[in-house]
């Protein structure tokens, strides 16, 4: 044995100096989980009183942070201009959403703006106006600026009494005018896409 020993030394060293480091390691990870339990129990108690209680959020509010948060840059704003552009062109995609007589009949083409979106979330966006009845408010339209030169992103509200509200997100190409529905959150629509 202390001949095996003798020729595979440095094995020897290493297996050991793991061992201690593995040990070391161990002790240290306990010790430290040890401290930490009086410091969260502290936390615990010097808690909030009931008269500064924070109210929970509430469905729309989650959905709207959720929405919101799916945009390229959240917190900028658009301008004016831009916003006006994305204004019109939902005013007329809506427009002609509404003068569909069946859900089949809402196709994205060039002249209703939604030529870059897909048959999926067109016929999502059909359904809540058509058949759920949620209204497009265009006061509570918002566009920020993208990564991209030529495109702004836009969160639309739907709304509906008695129901939570609907967002869609999505691109806005400003030079061709054509609208990207990327996503939709919230609302009893029924939809299953995006």
């Amino acid at each position: 044995m202390k001949e095996w020993i003798k020729k595979n030394m440095i094995f020897v060293i290493v297996v050991g100096l793991l061992l201690l480091f593995s040990g070391l390691a161990t002790y240290r990870n306990f010790t430290n989980n040890k401290t930490d339990t009086p410091q969260t129990t502290q936390t615990k108690s010097s808690a909030p009183s009931s008269s500064q209680t924070v109210e929970p959020e509430t469905v729309d509010e989650r959905n709207y942070r959720t929405a919101k948060l799916k945009l390229e840059n959240p917190y900028t704003e658009g301008s004016e201009e831009q916003k006006q552009k994305v204004a019109k062109s939902f005013d007329e995609t809506i427009n002609s959403i509404k003068e569909a007589k069946h859900l089949t009949e809402v196709k994205g083409t060039i002249e209703n703006h939604l030529s870059m979106s897909q048959d999926g979330m067109i016929q999502t966006l059909a359904m809540a106006i058509l058949v759920n009845q949620y209204s497009y408010q265009v006061s509570k339209l918002e566009v920020t600026p993208s990564e991209n030169d030529d495109v702004v992103q836009f969160l639309i509200v739907l709304t509906k009494e008695g129901e939570d509200n609907c967002y869609f997100v999505g691109n806005f190409n400003t030079t061709v005018h054509q609208i990207q529905l990327i996503s939709y959150i919230g609302g009893n629509i029924g939809g299953t896409f995006g």
